[in-house]
């Protein structure tokens, strides 16, 4: 026997020391309902600990929201393990055709020239297309009722913004 089974009672040393059976199985049956008190615990500490790190986590993820006509680069996957200097990592522009339910998106080049491609959503970054001094001035115009008394005509040089 093992000094530990003195420390213990289990069924085997109580039989073979001749002590009562009763007290034995109600000190058995009250050591396991502690240890499945403790594991509850545990259980419960786990689970808090996970909420807490995935709510740390998710708070620095910014969600891609795609919608149909908006325009995206896609990233060249060959640059994943061949860096080069002074390359461009991103392809592109496209428009987004089709979004669907999985975060797969469905891309068409602005020409119409190439076939769509099927891509994952997580290889796309939102392009945001340049704006115009027209177009500008022609957007203040009809939404806000503002007039510009001199506009310079110059239609090709984006505005900075």
């Amino acid at each position: 026997m093992f000094p530990v089974e003195f420390k213990i009672k289990t069924l085997m040393t109580t039989l073979e020391e001749g002590l009562d059976l009763s007290k034995a199985q109600k000190h058995q049956l009250e050591q396991l309902n502690e240890l499945a008190e403790i594991s509850l615990v545990v259980v419960e500490k786990i689970v808090a600990n996970q909420q807490q790190r995935t709510k740390c986590h998710d708070k620095f993820i910014k969600k891609k929201v795609f919608q149909r006509g908006d325009w995206a680069f896609l990233y060249d996957s060959q640059f994943k393990d061949f860096k080069r200097k002074l390359c461009s990592r991103w392809m592109g522009p496209y428009e987004i055709d089709t979004v669907f339910d999985n975060r797969t998106v469905r891309l068409v080049a602005i020409n119409e020239a190439h076939t769509p491609l099927i891509v994952n959503g997580h290889r796309l970054r939102l392009y945001h297309r340049p704006v115009y001094k027209d177009s500008f001035i022609r957007h203040l115009s009809d939404n806000f009722g503002f007039e510009i008394v001199s506009v310079e005509n110059s239609s090709s040089t984006p505005l900075a913004l």
